[in-house]
């Protein structure tokens, strides 16, 4: 194969005697197919979001659009104010350091390529 993945598109049910379309989602960890039967008129199952139908209101849609997320998880100022306030905190640490007023490891995480001074 050539990178493609062959989803089934349909799938029996009730010892074969119901055939329906089956979820066309697939797992990004194991890559193998959703085994749920996809909703009427959809490709996807319940749990891989057959019954959403995005934002109908231009409201909704402007919302959405200034939200920003990434994932829904949080928006980009939170991330950048969450940035902002780990490098405060190194800069911190590594005057701490230098100084002598504190000793052993320092913060875990990703470091700065650029030395904070």
């Amino acid at each position: 194969m050539n990178g493609t993945l062959l989803l089934e598109q349909y799938l029996k049910t009730l010892g074969g005697r119901i055939t329906c379309q089956r979820c066309q989602a697939k797992s990004k960890r194991t890559k193998k197919q959703c085994g749920a039967p996809a909703l009427r008129n959809k490709n996807v199952c319940l749990r891989h979001g057959g019954r959403s139908t995005g934002p109908r209101t231009e409201e909704g849609r402007q919302r959405c659009a200034e939200a920003k997320t990434i994932h829904g998880n949080e928006t980009r100022k939170a991330r950048t104010e969450r940035a902002e306030a780990m490098r405060r905190l190194r800069a911190l640490e590594n005057l701490g350091h230098m100084l002598g007023i504190m000793q052993g490891a320092r913060t875990s995480g990703r470091k700065p390529k650029i030395p904070i001074t």
